[in-house]
């Protein structure tokens, strides 16, 4: 939705958070890559694979020095939307995004608010979905 108000560092740092997330459950499902590459094309980024993956933390440490409190919830949302594709989320995902909030120091009330939003895109979308399709 908001991704390019990323600058491209912050893009390529964020794809290898999208994938390391999309992993973070062991399981890689066709509609999470799909959303990753329609992530790339919205930030106008080759959607590949990093020549070198970086370790979460070091991502996570990256982009708190450089983003911006605006980037960070951004990049937030979309990995909150990103993980709750399939309509829940396992005890990995909900780990890994409780990982983003402390590293990305993003305040507990916020990132509750973040994912409450979320929840009502992911609805509208569906409820848009099922209404063009039927």
């Amino acid at each position: 939705m908001f991704l390019n108000q990323l600058n491209d560092t912050e893009k390529e740092l964020f794809i290898q958070l999208c994938n390391q997330a999309v992993m973070a459950d062991d399981v890689l499902e066709v509609d999470e890559m799909e959303s990753i590459a329609f992530m790339c094309h919205e930030m106008m980024i080759p959607n590949s694979t990093p020549d070198e993956e970086l370790p979460v933390d070091s991502i996570l440490a990256q982009l708190n020095l450089i983003a911006s409190k605006h980037q960070k919830n951004i990049m937030a949302i979309e990995l909150i939307i990103l993980l709750k594709r399939n309509g829940f989320l396992d005890e990995t995902e909900i780990n890994f995004l409780d990982n983003i909030k402390k590293k990305l120091e993003i305040s507990d009330e916020k990132f509750k608010h973040l994912d409450s939003l979320a929840n009502i895109y992911i609805s509208v979308k569906n409820e848009i979905t099922d209404a063009i399709e039927n």
